[in-house]
């Protein structure tokens, strides 16, 4: 064979080498892209809001929503109609290190977190996020949003609601059942101080598991817990295609009038269809159930409710949505269940409410 024909073949076998490890490799990537879920789950959004960066970062920015809401009733005293704040919020996030992230957020407005009668600043999210760790999770420590249900958990503006429901108020957001929304009350199990691992596995295409596992005070927003228990809080979101399922658990206490602490036990369970965000259509489930220990050997007090929600986007900004929820907040009375969440029709009380959120990156 003359010296010509062998560099010829050298150059041929070189060239299917080439094309068959190009093959090989966007076989692998192709896999691999497969393999990940283009959905983004809330806790890895919410604890890992930064883009990692090896320089420090930081950015700040608001987030508002203005209200309006006008009430009639037959009863002149209830009428009302005020301008007021659902959320008026300043925070800064940004990285340390690649591998550490850090949020603060401040409340300005009256509402469950400041329970203020003009509002008051207030820190209600402080932490630092450690991502990767040793390749298999993310710690959250400081205060943060605990993942229970989704109707709480999806953030204010984004949700298809201004309000949230009994059930959700009382067996998510509650450190116990039938609290007011005086102190904080109302989100002591939403936001809380301690510690949290969380992570999203993917399982395959447009499919994921994600959970969350945490240790934190029952004083929700307080800067002091009341004892030595700590509140277990963990949950489960499977996802597949346009199927998300949900199971949310709380293991904790609460100390009453300066008591001993008394066990609080939730489960909630999520079921939706279609994205909210940006499906034509979707359809969204919740069921919770709460037990509460009473002081001195009284039987235990137990709640339990539900909701269902259908939405319809009749334009890209227009979006029609229905709501219905019933909630026993004393399962062994009869004749104690709320029903559609609602008093509008039993009490002829007639309320609107414009709302407007609004965030914007300062810096």
């Amino acid at each position: 064979m003359t010296d010509s024909s062998k560099k010829l073949t050298q150059y041929t076998l070189s060239a299917l080498c080439l094309t068959g490890m190009s093959l090989f490799h966007q076989a692998a990537q192709a896999e691999a892209e497969a393999k990940v879920d283009s959905y983004k789950a809330w806790p890895m959004l919410y604890g890992r809001e930064s883009a990692p960066s090896d320089d420090v970062t930081m950015t700040m920015g608001v987030e508002m929503q203005p209200t309006f809401t006008l009430t009639d009733s037959k009863s002149a005293a209830s009428d009302k109609s005020e301008f007021s704040f659902q959320r008026l919020r300043w925070y800064m996030k940004g990285s340390i290190t690649k591998d550490v992230d850090y949020l603060v957020v401040t409340e300005w407005a009256r509402n469950g977190v400041t329970s203020a009668a003009n509002g008051s600043a207030r820190v209600f999210r402080a932490s630092a996020t450690f991502r990767d760790v040793f390749d298999m999770t993310n710690i959250q420590v400081g205060s943060m949003i605990v993942p229970f249900g989704h109707a709480f958990y999806v953030p204010a503006g984004i949700a298809p609601w201004v309000n949230y429901t009994r059930m959700t108020s009382q067996l998510y957001g509650c450190g116990s059942i039938g609290c007011t929304a005086d102190g904080g009350e109302i989100v002591t199990n939403i936001f809380k101080t301690g510690v949290m691992a969380f992570n999203q596995i993917n399982l395959g295409n447009d499919s994921s598991l994600t959970y969350t596992a945490g240790v934190y005070n029952s004083t929700g927003v307080k800067q002091q817990d009341e004892g030595d228990q700590k509140d277990f809080n963990g949950s489960l979101e499977f996802h597949k295609g346009s199927i998300w399922a949900h199971y949310g658990l709380r293991l904790g206490s609460a100390q009453i009038n300066a008591g001993p602490e008394l066990d609080r036990e939730r489960h909630a369970f999520v079921l939706r269809y279609n994205d909210f965000a940006k499906d034509k259509w979707w359809a969204w489930g919740e069921v919770m159930t709460g037990k509460d220990e009473a002081p001195g050997g009284a039987a235990d007090l137990k709640a339990k409710g539900y909701e269902l929600s259908l939405g319809y986007k009749l334009t890209p900004k227009w979006e029609a949505v229905a709501r219905y929820s019933e909630y026993d907040p004393n399962t062994s009375l009869q004749a104690d269940r709320i029903r559609n969440d609602s008093n509008t029709i039993e009490d002829n009380i007639f309320t609107v409410r414009v709302t407007v959120p609004f965030a914007k990156k300062i810096m």
